[in-house]
């Protein structure tokens, strides 16, 4: 079985040394918590994630989940994982004091998922779901709700969901048909069908607490007449209306139920005012990009670990220096081309990802001197971390498989699960397109481009990428007054992974300016450097490869017939 090792080197440079305490000590949720004690909690993360869930992925991924009768069963050990993971209270990490949590900081919490994630991705979703849903409540200002659910979430004793999609509505929510009626105790009886809801039945805890987007009677049409009620799975002991009516048979993440529920009458508490669903909901949507994001580093990691005691272990030709015969694969230049390519996008993300999750801390504090540039920074990049991280990951999950040759074609290699697993991220939770019509139209054309060159202005401190960024100018510039609608869409993926592009050559950069330190380890900050100039080389040159697509982005899309 291919072995898992928290990256506990990246981890401990990041919060050491590519933040640091100078910096971490002006957030108050960091201030109380050394990097001593993070790095110690990471470890305990870790070990978790080595020793519980990563011998249970391929169990998962073989067994699956099994239906009946409107229950959901997880594979063999998953019960016992989650009740351990509950009891050593990983659950409430960075949720509030008042309902149980430990108030930890954002910028923790991306280390310690990273390591679930990457030991066992589909264990691992249940977490941001109800730690999401908390935040939801939380926004709400409905104490009644919080003081009510919250602990209950907190603890893990139960979970959530966020139920959105239905048949007839996918990405477009505006098309929602669910009905939630006024019921005579002041709460709602919901009725409709939802799809695709993780972990929307399984049989970890007692309770689920499913958050619901449903129309009032009287709610406008489209978007603006959508709200969002909390229904639980059983209400004192009986059912409530909530029934799992099948899961799906998927591509990957086979140990992670994704259920269709119908809500039949379903009782239900609303969830801050009417039609102000999707506002309260993406708050929980934001985390859940964050989140998602964090699944492509996760993923490509576990996959570059895979692939690269496959290269010192397997032995195939001739040594190109040496003339040893057979040599392993790790002395021949294209897997060492091949590995680093993974390695240096999977650090770069990395970076990035703990980076928007310090932002999140200072976004959090009110007065903080960082705080409006941080939600800024956090508006324009969680889109670009969502979907660059994502598409790279498959890429990178991809050329693991490349590295194993024909084995890693073979199931039971393990590495082919890991591409599988993946794939989803650049669909869920908002796929590619949407996350780069969001980066274009609400982030850089709605203000005139001044939070995005604002961003341009930070990266440009690095002399190494003063032409990407110029380059990058040039072409929002143009694009501010194109005046052709489908242009513009057409045009929104390849900007996007520009973008994400040369974000993380800028945290590359950072991070190499960072490790000149005498406190960094002489081999750890070499092998950084080294990282830094392949994907200086290597993946930067696609950014303007990116920009190229942009400028004829509508090239044949007019005058081809697709209907032909």
């Amino acid at each position: 079985m291919l072995e898992y090792r928290a990256p506990r080197d990246d981890i401990a440079f990041i919060l050491q040394h590519h933040i640091g305490a100078e910096a971490l000590a002006t957030v108050d949720a960091c201030a109380t918590i050394d990097v001593d004690l993070m790095t110690a909690i990471v470890d305990e993360a870790g070990r978790f994630a080595e020793q519980v869930l990563a011998p249970l992925n391929p169990i998962g991924d073989r067994q699956g989940c099994q239906w009946q009768d409107g229950k959901v069963s997880t594979p063999n050990g998953w019960p016992a994982a989650y009740a351990q993971f509950r009891d050593a209270s990983w659950t409430g990490l960075c949720l509030p004091e008042a309902l149980g949590g430990q108030a930890l900081p954002k910028l923790l919490a991306m280390p310690v998922a990273e390591c679930w994630q990457s030991a066992n991705l589909a264990f691992s979703m249940i977490q941001p779901l109800t730690e999401g849903a908390v935040e939801a409540l939380i926004a709400s200002g409905d104490d009644a709700l919080i003081k009510h659910y919250g602990p209950l979430l907190v603890s893990g004793e139960w979970t959530a969901t966020m139920a959105l999609t239905e048949p007839g509505s996918g990405s477009d929510l505006g098309l929602l048909t669910t009905r939630a009626t006024p019921d005579m105790d002041g709460g709602y009886r919901l009725t409709g069908n939802k799809l695709y809801i993780t972990f929307g039945q399984h049989d970890m805890t007692d309770n689920i607490v499913h958050l619901v987007l449903a129309r009032l009677p009287d709610a406008p049409a489209g978007s603006r007449g959508i709200s969002l009620f909390a229904v639980p799975s059983r209400r004192a002991d009986q059912r409530n209306g909530v029934t799992c009516t099948g899961i799906e048979h998927k591509m990957g993440l086979h140990g992670s139920p994704t259920c269709t529920l119908q809500f039949e009458h379903a009782w239900g508490e609303l969830v801050g005012p009417p039609n102000q669903g999707l506002r309260i909901m993406f708050v929980m949507m934001n985390e859940a990009r964050l989140s998602v994001g964090l699944q492509g580093t996760a993923v490509a990691e576990r996959a570059y670990q895979a692939a690269l005691q496959w290269a010192r272990e397997r032995r195939q030709g001739k040594n190109p220096t040496t003339g040893e015969s057979p040599t392993a694969l790790i002395h021949h230049p294209d897997i060492q081309r091949l590995l680093l390519r993974m390695r240096s996008q999977t650090l770069a993300s990395r970076l990035l990802g703990y980076h928007l999750g310090f932002r999140v801390d200072q976004a959090r504090q009110d007065g903080h001197a960082e705080q409006a540039d941080a939600h800024a920074e956090l508006e324009l990049l969680t889109p670009v971390f969502k979907a660059w991280s994502t598409e790279t990951a498959n890429r990178l999950t991809s050329d693991a498989i490349q590295i194993f040759g024909g084995m890693g074609f073979i199931e039971e290699t393990g590495v082919a699960q890991f591409y599988r697993d993946l794939k989803i991220s650049t669909i869920y939770e908002g796929t590619t397109g949407i996350q780069a019509q969001d980066l274009l139209w609400r982030k850089i054309l709605k203000d005139q481009g001044a939070v995005f060159n604002h961003w341009l202005d930070r990266v440009a401190v690095h002399a190494e990428l003063l032409s990407a960024v110029q380059a990058l100018r040039d072409t929002t510039a143009r694009l501010q007054t194109q005046p052709d609608q489908a242009y513009l869409h057409a045009a929104a993926v390849p900007l996007l992974e520009a973008v994400g592009t040369l974000a993380g050559a800028w945290q590359l950069c950072h991070a190499t300016q960072r490790a000149q330190s005498p406190a960094v380890d002489a081999g750890y900050r070499r092998n950084l450097s080294a990282t830094r100039d392949f994907y200086l080389a290597h993946w930067l040159p696609e950014m303007h490869s990116h920009l190229a697509r942009v400028a004829q982005a509508d090239a044949g899309l007019k005058n081809y017939d697709f209907q032909q």
